[in-house]
């Protein structure tokens, strides 16, 4: 299994090159995927091999505590765990190194990416974020309840309930047995400490974005709805965004949707270059 050793951290990661008949090209971009809480890299499957079969390069990890990413007992943040981001990028070991990146963040994920493009606009070249948490004391009780919850009954009590509270009317048994698979994969230690990240988050300095951004909304989304990612798009310092809401789509789109959330990513790619 590809592992990557960050520090005191051991990340592992999936290297998607671009597809075979085009591998003897240069990538037309590299895009660094991170995942939100009570996720993994594989969330974002579909997507990558629907960018890779279009000669981009696609990375996708863990992040420290969610996965097969081991929990280190330390507590993290969102500024660290942007740092392994850019930790990533420096010591993936396959050439070319990663110089610059699109990064795209779903959830918690999309927290990071926005502190990404507002403090690292040298290698972050644009950014897509995927029904983006919006930092707010109103989180702070939600994320509170959970972790005694999981303390006490394991990642059971979450996969019991967010696959079917956190998806669209209408979602598949198939899409909530895959979330609920992804929930199962957590170190319920390593969950809990991720929901502190999102309780101790303060907001990005959107203001300070001047990279091209995309948010892509869900009209069913209780977790990341329609009016806070208004609010994001409103408050985000460039004049290069976009936001895209999508129908019949919870918090979970690149499962929910994956081939209209690929389309999306392609069509923005395509109106920036």
């Amino acid at each position: 299994m590809p592992f990557l050793p960050l520090g005191y951290k051991k990340i592992h990661y999936t290297d998607y090159p671009p597809s075979a008949s085009q591998h003897s090209q240069r990538p037309r971009e590299t895009f660094i995927f991170i995942h939100g809480l009570g996720s993994t890299q594989n969330y974002y499957h579909a997507i990558a091999t629907q960018l890779q079969a279009q000669n981009f390069r696609c990375i996708t990890f863990d992040t420290t505590g969610a996965g097969r990413s081991p929990y280190t007992q330390i507590e993290q943040s969102i500024e660290s765990l942007s740092e392994d981001v850019m930790a990533l990028m420096d010591a993936l070991p396959v050439s070319p190194d990663v110089e610059k990146a699109i990064v795209v963040g779903h959830s918690m994920g999309g927290i990071i990416a926005a502190h990404l493009a507002a403090t690292r606009s040298d290698r972050i070249v644009a950014a897509i974020l995927i029904g983006p948490v919006y930092p707010s004391s109103k989180l702070i009780p939600v994320f509170e309840k959970r972790i005694p919850l999981v303390e006490k009954e394991g990642m059971d009590a979450m996969a019991n309930t967010i696959p079917s509270a956190a998806t669209a009317e209408g979602t598949s048994p198939l899409i909530k047995g895959f979330i609920r698979e992804l929930l199962l994969a957590q170190d319920p230690a390593g969950y809990c400490s991720n929901c502190r990240v999102i309780i101790n988050a303060k907001k990005p300095d959107y203001g300070k974005i001047a990279i091209p951004v995309l948010i892509v909304a869900g009209d069913e989304d209780k977790s990341a709805p329609v009016e806070d990612c208004e609010r994001i798009y409103d408050e985000i310092g460039t004049g290069d965004k976009r936001m895209k809401t999508m129908r019949n789509v919870g918090h979970w789109h690149c499962v929910e949707k994956p081939e209209e959330v690929g389309k999306l990513i392609l069509d923005f790619i395509q109106e920036i270059q």
